[in-house]
């Protein structure tokens, strides 16, 4: 559309409703930047216009027609998601070929093509205003619930991107997930230089949540556990430098030694760099949205402009400061004292501030096993936990109706419902002879979204506002449950330093994944100053990024230098810049936990997830009254350190 048309078409309407200039030059400006030939000539532009600007009534009815019939289009475009990813999300089994296929094949890739070619699109932006970051950030504080709703809708159209690229990205991010829901370990099968076996029978491990929480679980002795420690780090470096052998993945048969790297003593081929390779056609297939998006042309500036509604430069401002504190010395010294030892890479797992550290895996198996057999039992128990939580009755059991429990075939996850007349999807891997702690901490974890989300749809004014503001606030809801998990088996014993020692574990926690989160962000950064690169400089390129921000950040706190082990995230190969949300998440997790100190879980849990999909800072503020911080969880461990008692941990 030539300028002209543009200014003919806002004096024509202009003619009929002079008191709207301001929507009347919005409105035909934000449909002109997206017209293209195949919509219509200029004619048809200037008769769309004319006929479907609309004011009043008719535009009230306008907006409650989308609000409404954009719930069923997503919530069932969801539901048919879940059916055709059922095999390779959900542990149905070995994976047929056309599993893959299936669960490549997006049923919403057309759907913003459809929308165009229809009009409807057209429709939205003709009558509602997309709104920039800095507007939101300046003056949603002003606006009423219809106002945010008004313009979550029009930003559904502020881009449009075709059904092929779409299609692109759905297919890039089912290979990475099939391939990291494929990666495990056999940990019966990793032997030490003697040759005898280091683990239990029947240990699979998936990289990396289990090896990491299988790490974390060996705290309970520490120094007996020592060796068993290094062995996993081993198992983590050569999956970072993509040397552990290819046939020894997902595979028990032949017995391994990590530190000769031998399979049954032999030297095997290794993955060649597969892992990276998968992070690049994530990358490449993002680079096709870029034209699409002239404001925001990178994967990483929509992140966090138009997902997060953070701007990037002060969420890696907020990583720094946390990791930059003094009390990140102190907490280590601490830690140090406790171990006994100077400090080891794994340590920023360090699990000895939960009181399950000080008791063994085998021993919380064995108690989780009794209390749940098999998923049915956890699903049934759900409403029950929710009581624990302090939700009442009515509540807790609306809530457990709205959510199904399935065995994952992956670490875990949880799918919001996407309508009203859906459930929630809780994700956890379970053992054959039943739940083990990690699934059941990771159950927990996700019923703390499955929760966000059943409130954040069914309790919501407006649809169109459903979820929160962005994936670290359902985290943070995430990390609330999760953290109670000892509670809920009835193994919590508080005392004086309890609270303390929770404080020190989130303020450990966040710093870990703040600096796995800052080479997520900088490995996408390199990868766009590195368009053509092969998984082989890809490879070299984050293991440079992952020992740099060791180095800043962590060596000084550790005692050495150049460790890769905040590359091992497996977020980094299958999300596409997910990472930084958890660190987000463990921010606002404190910040709530705090308000909840004074205020009811169940309830203020429901009010604020009723905020729904408002601005980061917006909802804080009506939330908790504050702003995202570290700094009260910074001050919260310096407080709990120079407060603790003599020998807290037992």
């Amino acid at each position: 559309m030539t300028e002209e048309t543009i200014i003919r078409t806002i004096e024509t309407l202009l003619k009929k409703y002079p008191q709207q200039k301001e929507r009347i030059e919005t409105g035909v400006r934000q449909c002109a930047d997206l017209w293209t030939e195949k919509d219509g000539n200029i004619q048809d532009f200037e008769n769309f216009c004319r006929n479907n600007f609309l004011t009043g009534n008719a535009l009230e009815t306008l907006f409650k027609r989308f609000e409404e019939k954009l719930e069923y289009i997503n919530g069932h475009f969801t539901a048919l998601m879940l059916r055709l990813r059922h095999e390779v999300d959900e542990n149905t089994g070995p994976l047929h070929p056309i599993d893959t296929m299936f669960a490549a094949y997006s049923p919403a890739a057309h759907f913003m093509d459809d929308m165009f070619q229809s009009k409807l699109a057209f429709s939205a932006l003709l009558n509602f205003k997309t709104k920039e970051l800095e507007e939101i950030l300046s003056k949603g504080n002003e606006w009423s619930r219809e106002e945010w709703a008004k313009t979550r809708l029009a930003q559904q159209f502020s881009h449009r991107v075709p059904s092929s690229v779409n299609q692109e990205l759905t297919n890039a991010y089912m290979k990475a997930d099939t391939y990291i829901n494929e990666y495990n370990i056999c940990m019966d099968a990793v032997v030490d230089e003697t040759g005898k076996a280091m683990f239990r029978k029947d240990l699979k491990l998936i990289s990396h949540w289990g090896l990491r929480d299988e790490l974390r679980a060996l705290y309970s002795n520490p120094q007996e556990n020592l060796k068993k420690q290094m062995t996993i780090l081993q198992i983590m470096e050569r999956i970072i430098s993509q040397k552990l052998p290819k046939s020894f993945i997902n595979s028990n048969k032949k017995k391994y030694e990590p530190f000769t790297n031998t399979l049954d003593g032999r030297t095997v081929e290794d993955e060649n760099d597969e892992r990276y390779q998968y992070v690049l056609d994530i990358f490449k297939a993002h680079r096709k949205e870029d034209a699409y998006y002239p404001k925001t042309p990178t994967h990483v500036e929509r992140k966090f402009k138009l997902v997060r509604e953070i701007p990037e430069e002060d969420v890696e401002k907020l990583f720094i400061k946390l990791l930059s504190s003094e009390e990140s010395k102190e907490a280590a010294k601490y830690i140090k004292s406790k171990l006994n030892r100077d400090l080891k890479p794994f340590d920023i797992w360090y699990d000895g501030f939960k009181s399950r550290s000080s008791m063994p895996i085998e021993e919380l198996d064995k108690k989780v096993r009794e209390k749940y057999p098999n998923l049915q039992s956890f699903e049934n128990d759900m409403a029950n936990i929710l009581r624990k939580l302090g939700f009442k009755s009515e509540t807790a059991d609306f809530v457990a109706s709205k959510i199904e429990v399935d065995p994952s075939r992956g670490a875990g996850h949880a799918w919001g419902p996407g309508m009203r007349t859906e459930k929630s999807h809780l994700r956890t891997r379970v053992p054959q002879d039943g739940m083990d702690y990690q699934g059941f901490n990771t159950a927990m974890h996700e019923l703390g979204h499955c929760a966000e989300q059943t409130f954040s749809i069914y309790k919501i004014d407006h649809t169109l506002l459903q979820g929160v503001p962005n994936t670290s606030f359902t985290e943070g809801f995430a990390f609330v449950f999760q953290d109670r998990d000892l509670e809920i088996l009835g193994l919590n014993s508080k005392d004086e330093n309890s609270e303390k020692m929770k404080v020190l574990d989130t303020f450990w926690m966040a710093r870990e994944i703040a600096g796995v989160s800052l080479v997520d962000m900088r490995m996408w950064r390199w990868m766009y100053e590195n368009k053509d690169a092969n998984a082989a400089e890809l490879k070299n390129a984050v293991v440079k990024i992952a020992k740099e921000v060791w180095n800043l950040y962590f060596a000084n706190v550790f005692g050495f230098k150049d460790s890769s082990i905040l590359a091992i995230y497996s977020h980094m190969i299958n999300n596409g810049m997910y990472l930084p949300d958890y660190p987000l998440g463990y921010i606002v997790a404190h910040q709530v936990e705090e308000y909840f100190k004074t205020h009811n879980l169940a309830d203020e849990m429901e009010r604020m997830c009723k905020l729904g999909s408002i601005s980061p800072a917006e909802w804080m503020r009506q939330a908790v009254g504050e702003e995202i911080s570290p700094e009260p969880l910074i001050k919260a461990t310096g407080k709990a350190l120079k407060t603790m008692v003599a020998d807290p941990i037992k």
